[in-house]
């Protein structure tokens, strides 16, 4: 009797541990307001990526509200400019690796994970890693359906999984820290096609990204480049923007 005494109370506890600020799971609109909340003022941003698999090369990312400027750099430096998942101009001659930070705080983001292919009206709690999350668009046992697991507390993403023409993406964001006021990862895992690829992020800047200069066609003087090396190929061959409708 003890024992199962003992049992219900860290059962209560776990559930109690699981739920957020609010009681119920939030609507559509009740989630924008929060996502709102928490980064609506996050427009614009500035990050450098390495890769601890493929030390030598890193890519300098801006962006603001789906606009991105990326410059590689290894040996040589390839950039870029474009929006969400079009590459608008580049120096390259065949086509440019996308980042997966362009998935991790879209504009509007409710919507566009719906556009995405997540069903809103599918919502949980519970754990992502040990720790309590929510979860929209699949059920805590399926690891195929589209979806967006947040943090329980600050609604940061801790994964983002969507279909693509490569096939079935997930992105899993890590290690996050408090910058200017916004929570931000500083590791990124992309798996796709049964392969991964991990990256650190260092953050230059919030809010300081916004220059319409940045992110012009005619930013990039038109000087053709060579392709960067690994892991600037795995990207481009494996990781793509989500399908939309």
């Amino acid at each position: 009797m003890f024992r199962l005494i003992s049992t219900f109370i860290v059962f209560v506890l776990i559930v109690s541990c699981v739920l957020p600020a609010f009681a119920f799971s939030p609507d559509d609109e009740g989630l924008s307001r929060l996502m709102h909340k928490e980064f609506g003022a996050l427009s614009s941003w500035e990050a450098q990526m390495t890769f601890p698999e493929y030390p030598g090369s890193s890519v300098h990312v801006w962006y603001a509200e789906g606009k991105w400027r990326q410059e590689w750099h290894a040996g040589d430096t390839a950039e870029a400019v474009g929006n969400a998942g079009t590459v608008v101009s580049t120096c390259t001659a065949e086509g440019f690796a996308l980042s997966p930070l362009f998935v991790w705080m879209p504009p509007n983001p409710v919507e566009t994970w719906k556009a995405w292919g997540v069903d809103n009206a599918t919502r949980n709690y519970g754990f992502c890693d040990d720790s309590p999350c929510f979860m929209i668009g699949a059920e805590p046992d399926d690891d195929m359906t589209p979806t967006v697991q947040l943090n329980n507390e600050d609604f940061s993403p801790i994964l983002v999984r969507y279909a693509s023409g490569a096939g079935l993406i997930s992105v899993q964001y890590l290690d996050y820290r408090t910058m200017g006021g916004f929570r931000v990862p500083e590791k990124v895992v992309v798996t796709f096609n049964g392969g991964h690829l991990a990256a650190d992020i260092k953050w230059i800047a919030v809010n300081r990204a916004d220059g319409e200069e940045l992110y012009a066609r005619d930013s990039l003087d038109g000087t053709p480049c060579a392709m960067p090396p690994v892991p600037f190929d795995i990207l481009l061959k494996s990781f793509h923007y989500p399908s939309s409708g």
